[in-house]
This record gives C-alpha cells, structure tokens and sequence, in this order.
C-alpha cells in the first residue's frame, strides 16, 4: 500500500481530481493537433500528474525537489520516468525540451518564480500548462510569504506568491510569444470567488506557436507606470516638474 502522504488527504484529493478531469479534457485535442508525445511533469510530488500524462498516451518523465517525494513517486508508479531535480536551476535544461510542459501547484512554493520560467522556457518545446494560487489583482507583482515545512510548501520556508498578472508578464519575458489564460477552470470551490472571498488559483496555458482553441484567451502583457511612486495618478504635477525643470534650463541658457 502506497505511504500516506500529505497529498493523499481528502482536501488534496478533492481539488487534485478537478484539475485531473479538467486536464484530461483540455490536453488531446492539443495533443492530437499538435503531435504532441513527450511531457515533463515539473513538481510531480508522488506522481498523480505523472500518471494521468502517461494514461494519455505521453512518454513522460517527471521532476520533484524532494528525493523522498521521488522515492514514493518510483514505487506507485514504476513505469514512469522520475528524478530529483531543483526547478529553479538552470541545469534543468539538460533534460531536453519535452512537448508539453506541466507545472501544477508549484510555481506560488518557489523564491524564484522568474527563474524557474525561464527554466520552463528552456525545456518546453511545444505548450506549458501552468496552474498557480495567485494573490488578486493584475497588477503584475509578487508577494513574499512564509510557508510551513512540509513534502508539498517551500523547500525555503519562504515563497513568491504571484498575481495573476505577474504570472502572465514573466511568461511573455522567459520567451514564451503566446498566453492564454482559460475562459473555464476546473470545477473546485478555488477556482471560484465566493461570498467573502475571491478566486485562489487560476489556470494558464503558454505556447511557442499561437493555440485555435474554443476555451483560451489570449492575454496581453501588463506593462505598469514605471513611475510608482507618484501620489497623482493625472500626471498634472509630473506636468509642472517637467515645465519648471524646462523654463530653469532656458533662464541658464540665457
């Protein structure tokens, strides 16, 4: 019997499942239109995602940073490639480039989100899957919080959760030209906002050719102000500094 795990509980469970139903409908037409074969299940855990990409008919080969989530991981699923492998060094890249990419619940335990798509960027060879708990709004930032310790938080103890609008800007600058988010997400109480509390996590797809799909959105890069310390959002006392500045340098002039 496989060892109890923080993974098998019923909470984890439930939301696991939603996004397994949702994948398996969302990932063949891709991968029959695209002649997509291999995957790389990045932060597999014990292997759950592993598996459902290998029942889909991928050649898969999975990665977590913990060697005992690995070791669990090789006796449920003997048949599945998987190793130790830190997402957020750039020796990931000697993997090879795979056809999809799928980064589930991983990217909001990491102190180097940025890093780690540059990384994605490196071994995706056709589409990256990424799903997230994202902080509200679309501003594009990153907030820092502490995690407990744990085979599913930081290796850290400390984590970048991402907007979702941060999520969306370092896929376009890790070189990712396509962003899709999803006009649906999977069926989970986090997915969704609620009385007293807003969405959770959210769901994106990024592509290195442009993806016809009836369920994704192209996305636009946010491009914020660099000016973030103005307290007039007008612009009008920026105007008056430029002119005063302008009018001291023709008095010096003269």
């Amino acid at each position: 019997m496989p060892k109890p795990l923080v993974f098998d509980r019923p909470m984890q469970s439930e939301i696991r499942e939603a996004k397994i139903d949702f994948l398996r409908r969302v990932i063949p037409p891709w991968q029959a239109g695209m002649g997509m074969r291999t995957a790389l299940d990045l932060g597999c855990g014990v292997g759950y995602y592993s598996s459902m990409l290998r029942d889909l008919g991928f050649q898969v080969v999975a990665v977590d940073g913990r060697a005992e989530n690995i070791e669990e991981a090789r006796t449920r699923y003997s048949d599945i490639d998987f190793r130790v492998a830190d997402v957020e060094d750039p020796a990931l890249a000697g993997l090879g480039s795979f056809d999809l990419v799928l980064c589930v619940g991983l990217l909001y335990h990491l102190e180097n989100p940025m890093r780690c798509f540059r990384n994605l960027r490196a071994v995706c060879g056709k589409v990256l899957i990424l799903e997230s708990m994202v902080v509200p709004g679309e501003e594009p930032y990153l907030v820092i919080l502490d995690e407990p310790s744990g085979e599913d938080q930081s290796m850290d103890a400390v984590s970048c959760y991402p907007s979702e609008g941060a999520i969306v800007k370092m896929a376009y600058r890790a070189g990712f030209p396509n962003v899709y988010s999803f006009k649906e997400l999977p069926d989970s109480e986090q997915f969704r906002a609620s009385v007293g509390r807003l969405r959770a996590r959210t769901m994106f797809a990024a592509s290195l050719e442009a993806i016809d799909s009836p369920i994704l959105v192209k996305t636009v890069e946010p491009r914020p102000s660099g000016d973030l310390w103005t307290t007039d959002p007008t612009g009008f006392t920026k105007m008056l500094r430029k002119l005063r500045h302008n009018l001291r340098n023709s008095k010096r002039k003269k």
